[in-house]
Formats: C-alpha cells, sequence, structure tokens
C-alpha cells in the first residue's frame, strides 16, 4: 500500500495535501484513531484497494499479532507522511521522543517499541497508532500545564498500545474487524485523492460503528489510565498531574462547547466517575515525593508550540499577544519561555528586527547560550537572507553544542544556502551514519551531490531516503537511476546493485503477500 512516487532528479519530492485538506483531516484524526471508531466499509470500490494493503495474518486468528500491529501502523505512518500530517520540526520531535523515553523505560512499557511524532494542530488531543506509533498535537504540548500533565496523557496513550487495545478488539470481532481495520487505510487512501470525500466515509463509518464500540472503549480507557498511572509513578512524574488536566479540560467544555479544547474529550470521554476512580487509583499508590519543578526545556517547547499552532494571520497576532501579555506580569517578565514564544511569533510574521530583540532578553533571562535560542536566531538570518551571519552563527552553534540533532541538521541547511557542497556533504555523510532513519538528512545529501553533479550519488541518497520513509517503488526508481547516471565509483555502485536486489525482492515479497 505504498503511493507510486514519480521518480525525480531531485531527491524525495513528497507531495501534501493543501493546508485546507489537511485542516479538514486533523480535526477527524483524534476521533477516528484513538476513540477507535474504525470505518464500515462500503461493498464497492473499498474491495479493490483491500487487495493492495498489507497483509495482517490470518483472519481466522484471535487477535492481530504483534507483528501485524506494526506492519499496519507503519502503513498508516507512511500516509500520514506523504500527506504532510507528521509535521517534521526537529526541535519538538526530539524533545517528545526523549520526554516519551522517560515513560517507555518504565516496568509497563519495557519492551514494546515506541515513536512518538507532532501534529501541527491547535487542538489538546494525542492519539496511538498500531504498533507503538503515537501522535501528539502542538495544542497538547501548549495547553499542558506541567511536565506531568503532559506525562498523563502520554501515558495513557501508551496504555492503549502495550494492553493490545486494537488486537484485544479484533479478538472480539475477528474478521469483521479485521476488515474495519483495513478500513481505515482505506480512508487514508481516500483522502490522499479526495480530501471531502475520504474524510465523509470515514465519518461516517465512524458514527456507525460507534454505538457498538462504546462500551469496550470505556473499559479500555479504564484500562489505559490504570496504564498510564503506573507509567507516569515510575518514572517519577506526579500522577496527580493526570486527574488535574482531566478535570481542566472538562472546566474548559463547559464553557466553550464545540471549541477544539474540546478535541482530547471527544476522544477520550471523560466522566466524574473516571476522575474519581483516578484520585482513588491514586490514593492506593504508595506516596511518592512531588517532582521538581518542570525543567526550562520543556517551557521553551510549551511556548515554542503555542506560537506555531497558529493557523492565519489573526491566530498568529493574537499568539503575539498573548506574550506580550504575559510579559507584563510580574512573574512573567522574568520567564525566558515567554520571551521565546514571542522571538517564535514574530519569526513567523517574517519581522527579523523583533526577533532578534526577543532572543537577545531570552539568552539574558536564561544567562547563557541555549540551542533552541541559537537555532531560531540563525532560522531568522537565513531568512533574511543573510547567508553570511547564518554560516558563522551555525558553525559556532554546532561547536557549542555538539549533541543538538536539530542544529546539526540546520547546519547542513546552512551550508546548501551558502553552496559549501563539500562540507556538507562530509557532514551529512556523517550524520546519516549516525541517524539513518532521517529522511530530511538524505533529501539535503542528495540536493548536495546534485549541485555539485554527482546525480549517481545524489539519486542513491534520494534511494535511502525513501526506504526510510517505506516506499519501495520510488526507492528503487531511484536506485535505477543511480545506476544509469553513469558516474558511481566501483564502491558505490556495488551499493547500489546490492540495495537494488534487495528492494526489488521487497517490492515483490509485498505485492506477493497482499494479492
Amino acid at each position: 500500500m505504498r503511493p507510486s512516487k514519480p521518480a525525480s532528479h531531485v531527491p524525495l519530492p513528497l507531495q501534501a495535501a493543501g493546508p485546507a485538506a489537511r485542516r479538514r483531516w486533523r480535526r477527524h484524526l483524534g476521533a477516528l484513531l484513538t476513540a477507535s471508531l474504525l470505518v464500515t466499509l462500503g461493498p464497492t470500490g473499498a474491495w479493490a484497494q483491500i487487495e493492495r494493503l498489507p497483509d495482517l495474518g490470518s483472519a481466522d486468528g484471535d487477535e492481530l499479532s504483534a507483528t501485524a500491529e506494526r506492519k499496519l501502523g507503519d502503513s498508516v505512518m507512511r500516509e500520514l507522511h506523504a500527506d504532510g500530517i507528521v509535521y517534521d520540526d526537529a526541535e519538538l520531535t526530539d524533545f517528545i521522543n526523549r520526554f516519551g523515553g522517560r515513560l517507555t523505560g518504565t516496568a509497563p512499557a519495557r519492551g514494546q517499541p515506541f515513536d512518538f511524532f507532532i501534529v501541527r494542530d491547535p487542538s489538546i488531543n494525542a492519539f496511538a497508532l498500531p504498533g507503538g506509533h503515537i501522535g501528539v498535537h502542538t495544542g497538547l504540548l501548549a495547553a499542558a500545564g506541567s511536565e506531568s500533565e503532559l506525562a498523563s496523557v502520554m501515558g495513557h496513550e501508551m496504555g492503549h498500545v502495550t494492553q493490545h487495545h486494537i488486537a484485544r478488539m479484533l479478538k472480539r470481532g475477528k474478521q469483521a474487524r479485521m476488515l474495519d481495520m483495513a478500513g481505515l487505510v482505506v480512508g487514508l487512501l481516500a483522502i490522499r485523492n479526495n480530501p471531502e470525500a475520504g474524510v465523509g466515509t470515514m465519518a461516517l463509518g465512524s458514527s456507525l460503528a460507534t454505538s457498538a464500540m462504546l462500551s469496550f472503549s470505556r473499559d479500555a480507557e479504564r484500562e489505559a489510565d490504570r496504564i498510564g498511572l503506573q507509567v507516569m509513578r515510575e518514572a517519577g512524574f506526579d500522577v496527580n498531574g493526570a486527574p488535574t488536566f482531566f478535570g481542566r479540560l472538562q472546566k474548559q467544555n463547559r464553557f466553550n462547547e464545540g471549541g477544539d479544547t474540546t478535541a482530547y474529550l471527544r476522544t477520550h470521554p471523560v466522566t466524574a466517575e473516571r476522575i474519581n476512580d483516578l484520585k482513588l487509583r491514586i490514593q492506593q499508590l504508595a506516596a511518592t515525593a512531588r517532582p521538581p519543578a518542570d525543567s526550562l526545556e520543556f517551557r521553551l517547547v510549551r511556548a515554542r508550540a503555542r506560537a506555531i499552532s497558529a493557523d492565519g494571520v489573526e491566530d498568529q497576532n493574537e499568539v503575539r499577544r498573548y506574550f506580550q501579555a504575559q510579559l507584563k506580569t510580574e512573574g512573567g517578565k522574568k520567564d525566558p519561555a515567554n520571551w521565546f514564544g514571542l522571538a517564535n511569533g514574530t519569526f513567523i510574521r517574517h519581522d527579523a528586527m523583533a526577533t532578534e530583540h526577543a532572543l537577545d532578553e531570552a539568552e539574558k533571562l536564561i544567562g547563557k547560550p541555549h540551542p533552541y535560542i541559537a537555532r531560531l536566531r540563525i532560522a531568522s538570518q537565513l531568512a533574511a537572507g543573510r547567508v553570511t551571519q547564518a554560516d558563522e552563527g551555525s558553525a559556532a552553534a554546532v561547536k557549542a553544542f555538539p549533541n543538538a540533532r536539530a542544529l546539526l541538521r540546520q547546519r547542513a541547511e546552512v551550508l546548501n544556502a551558502a553552496k559549501k557542497w563539500d562540507e556538507s556533504i562530509a557532514l551529512l555523510r556523517n550524520e546519516t551514519r549516525l541517524y539513518k532513519s532521517d529522511a530530511d538528512m538524505w533529501r539535503m545529501l542528495g540536493e548536495a551531490y546534485m549541485a555539485k553533479g554527482e546525480r549517481g550519488m545524489s539519486h542513491l541518497s534520494a534511494a535511502e531516503g525513501y526506504l526510510v520513509l517505506g516506499y519501495l517503488q520510488p526507492a528503487i526508481e531511484q536506485l535505477r537511476l543511480a545506476r544509469n547516471a553513469g558516474d558511481l565509483d566501483f564502491y558505490n555502485g556495488s551499493i547500489a546493485d546490492a540495495k537494488l536486489r534487495e528492494t526489488e525482492a521487497a517490492l515483490l515479497q509485498e505485492q506477493g503477500e497482499n494479492r
């Protein structure tokens, strides 16, 4: 079920849906995935697409295997990447995966693979996909009152994964539910081709399935709550973050019926009974010391998430007014996160002077250089066309913060902008060895090679990027272009030949499984 991407001399030409289509899709995404409101397939059209879906194993089995769960989740992730739903923000992605790593090391989650990704959407929501993929909305990051509140939501979603709620649902429904899961991916394909029709199809199926699955969903929510509390406690977070967060959402819901703040409540129904159950479970837990104050990193990420969630001029203006108001309060003006949030807001509006001023104030309050400050300053310089200044700044930043992956990625971007192709290639070749799954680094490496006239290496790099994303056919096309370029040395030619054979075999196997 990999979309057919055209071969091109431009590495990784991923197609993204338009902003309006993405917004329509996001409004339905959490409800469709986390609440298990799966699609009921129609009698025509869908069956042909099902034939191209990944093999999920025997429909006669009691439940979806762990391997099949991951395979299905990977399939959905490829669609989310292709449609631009996964937001590629190095800082937020790195943060949420480091934060998630603190939770995955606990007993309930140990052994289950997880990866976390960002969805740029102002609604307060998060959702779990089969196999351990967990999406976090920027709106959730912005709204979390503490690290413990964020941990409560993420721990809850991890509970859905570790308890294999999708597999357990399939166990109850067997073959019918297997088709429902296939229908979820079909719906994603429908949205890719016709956003309005796709969303309509999925929403209809969701409403039809709601009544039949509501009871199970309530049980699953309670079980996920239990696992989430255990995950939080073992990771050292304040377990009271869960009822605090849910209670605050309920209060917001009463005053903002139908607004974005209610998204989490629509996909995760929170009743007074459920909150009381959480409080009772907390009382039964062994007493633990409250964790220290939230980290500076969390406060900076929260501010950035608030700024980049803004969609449209009015929302962006509202973000700036929010941070300006915070900076007028006694406590707010001492928090560098408010200056950093304002800097992100002014950067979006292309106000370089205001961005520089806000970053200077944030750095003064922090009292030392910070990688987030450095990266946004360099981005502002680059956006303003001050390439030499950005080059000097990024060189100093990666030296000061050698482990900051976001700065390393930005360094490659700056080197390409400065047309320092050899330096860019040297950096990216090293970083792609360390971060093999970073498709964007492969893309930039391909661009640098193409600029130098090394077409074979450019196509080979593009193929690596496609393989990272799971697109076998486009990878094959790029590998063939690499071999036909005629400028690969013996070593890289051998690599291209080997990868071509392996990828062609993998594609044939996949096609055979899906017949």
